[in-house]
């Protein structure tokens, strides 16, 4: 049996196939880019989509500026948040935050479902009543200590 006579027709084609595919398309006035077109990303705190409106960034790290209305406890805060789709945010953070009413912050983190009892040990939450307003609304579980947001220009 030969078994060089079954491989010279394979190897023909394995050949031929990558000159064929290359002239598919030349000639009939349609190119096709070889890659996609490069857009420059916004600067931190010009990215305003509604990640808190609705469940689409759920699971998703965003980064968010605003300023801070409310210390809950060490460990929780309150943003204004009209600019990214809801009233308010709650942000949950590592121990030792420095956040302050009426300060503007950058925090990081990842957009979650809230609910009391599934936070409560791991952050040190205090009394419930804090929290009634978040139940089941989307929150931020920040990454990273915030920071300070950018100063405002004159």
């Amino acid at each position: 049996m030969n078994t060089a006579g079954r491989r010279t027709p394979l190897i023909a084609v394995m050949v031929a196939l990558p000159l064929m595919l290359a002239s598919c398309g030349v000639g009939d006035g349609v190119e096709v880019p070889t890659t996609a077109p490069l857009r420059p990303s916004p600067a931190v705190g010009a990215i305003t989509d509604p990640y808190f409106g609705n469940d689409d960034y759920i699971g998703r790290t965003v980064t968010v500026t605003a300023t801070v209305s409310k210390v809950i406890t060490e460990r929780s805060f309150v943003l204004t948040g009209n600019e990214y789709g809801d009233d308010s945010i709650l942000v949950l953070s590592a121990p030792g935050i420095e956040a302050e009413p009426g300060k503007q912050v950058t925090v990081t983190g990842v957009v979650r479902k809230f609910t009391y009892g599934a936070y409560f040990d791991d952050y040190d939450l205090g009394g419930a009543d804090s929290y009634e307003d978040f139940d089941a609304e989307e929150f931020l579980v920040a990454t990273g200590t915030p920071s300070p947001g950018p100063s405002p220009s004159v």
